[in-house]
């Protein structure tokens, strides 16, 4: 059996996977900040382009 290291840090080699390739990223968290809007109800769902 080998014996696998693993890295300190791991890094994502992003493979051409073809245009659907970034859909499932390793990586958690929000890719960029923003600014919610606010609307005019106290209650808000932000799920946008998503189906809930």
């Amino acid at each position: 059996m080998n014996q696998y290291t693993p890295p300190k840090v791991w890094t994502w080699n992003k493979p051409n996977g073809g245009a659907f390739a970034s859909i499932n990223r390793p990586v958690a968290g929000p890719t960029h900040e923003k600014e919610l809007p606010v609307g005019k109800h106290p209650l808000q769902l932000y799920s946008l382009a998503t189906p809930n």
